[in-house]
């Protein structure tokens, strides 16, 4: 049976006692209150790179949900995924026209997960924010 070294163990310790920013997630809402993309970055921080469970858990959620909206949908997806750095827009939602259902509901879902993520682990890891434009001005109102 494997037991991790004292040099590991204060390794992990350093890593989890560093201050981090959250790992931010912004949703996107046009003026009807409807989702049409987001965009994630940051890290959380939990522990070491590659033994992450909420990055993991996070970047499952997002890689799914903009691979499911390539290949299930017909909509016209605006994606950009990087290390520690994921975007996706669907721009016809974005202009006020309608959009799939089915993109609809993929972007719901990436939202319920990630806040399934945010409530199990807390604010320390993962941060939620949702943007809605505003119909008059264009601008965006921010809700966390």
């Amino acid at each position: 049976m494997y037991e991790p070294v004292e040099e590991e163990i204060d390794m992990q310790r350093s890593i989890l006692g560093e201050e981090r920013e959250p790992f931010l997630i912004r949703f996107y809402f046009n003026y009807k209150s409807t989702l049409y993309g987001f965009v994630a970055n940051g890290e959380t921080g939990f522990t070491q790179f590659g033994l992450d469970i909420i990055a993991a858990g996070v970047s499952a959620l997002i890689i799914n949900t903009i691979h499911s909206l390539n290949h299930l949908t017909k909509d016209d997806v605006q994606a950009e995924m990087q290390r520690n750095y994921s975007k996706c827009i669907l721009p016809d939602l974005q202009m006020k026209n309608r959009g799939s259902i089915e993109a609809i509901t993929l972007l719901k879902s990436l939202e319920i997960g990630l806040q399934s993520i945010q409530n199990t682990y807390g604010d320390t890891h993962i941060t939620i924010e949702k943007i809605y434009e505003n119909q008059k001005s264009g601008l965006f109102k921010v809700f966390k």
